[in-house]
């Protein structure tokens, strides 16, 4: 009634109370059968007064004075055929383990006894192959090399020839140089770019030269050079110095020397 006055439906109600329409319906019509037992229904039925804002304590009141209320009942497992672990298993397992054991000890102690098993054979097996190894390393002959000594002036054996002693470095024959090449000398009091060109027009010298150093250049004439920054380069050629103002234009100097 209370349910109905506020327009709620049980469907509404179930889902407010996690709990199935057909449990709200048992509930309303006093079907305690088709609920699970007695705990659970007051329960339920606190919840159910609280959601529509009514005293529950009458209602309460009213399911202690039922006695068809079902009790909750707690059933043993049925068995699956599944056996747990028991002490007396435990124990069984390492009497038996502790038999074999015992068997095993006892037929090798048998067969010792009636010379089944040589074990002194077994003893003198395993120690042979090192005793046997031993003596064969240290027999091993040591070659020596045969030297006859040969008496001053003798000839060598036949068959062999003598071996002519090899030049030493400082002997070496030195290639000659062609008389045909000449030496440019620059050296560079300031940073300066040079490239030179030998007769055949093949560029045989071009980089940058940082300040302070000194390069040598050797080919065949005519040269055709260009120094850049040349109020700051110093050539000299065949040992002859070479005056690169008048070829310079905007501290680049042009020229080609014979």
């Amino acid at each position: 009634m209370a349910r109905e006055a506020r327009g709620t439906t049980v469907a509404e109600v179930a889902a407010a109370l996690k709990l199935s329409p057909r449990q709200i319906e048992a509930i309303e019509n006093e079907d305690f059968s088709r609920l699970s037992g007695a705990t659970f229904i007051r329960g339920f039925v606190r919840n159910y007064a609280k959601l529509l804002k009514i005293d529950a304590a009458p209602l309460l009141a009213a399911l202690e004075d039922m006695t068809v209320l079902p009790v909750a009942v707690l059933n043993a497992p049925v068995d699956v055929g599944v056996k747990m672990p028991s002490a007396n298993g435990r124990q069984g397992k390492g009497y038996l383990v502790g038999t074999l054991l015992a068997l095993c000890v006892l037929g090798v102690a048998l067969a010792s006894y009636f010379d089944l098993i040589d074990f002194r054979q077994l003893l003198t097996y395993r120690e042979a192959p090192t005793a046997a190894v031993q003596p064969q390393l240290m027999q091993s002959p040591v070659v020596q090399p045969s030297v006859q000594p040969m008496a001053a002036g003798q000839p060598p054996a036949t068959g062999e020839q003598p071996v002519e002693a090899p030049r030493q470095a400082g002997m070496a024959e030195e290639p000659a140089k062609d008389p045909a090449l000449r030496q440019m000398v620059f050296s560079f009091e300031g940073s300066s770019w040079v490239e030179v060109k030998d007769l055949s027009g093949r560029i045989i010298f071009s980089q940058m030269n940082p300040k302070g150093t000194t390069q040598v250049v050797e080919g065949h004439p005519p040269f055709q050079l260009v120094v850049g920054n040349a109020s700051n380069v110093r050539l000299q050629y065949n040992d002859q110095p070479v005056d690169l103002r008048p070829h310079t234009r905007v501290e680049v100097a042009r020229l080609t020397l014979e």
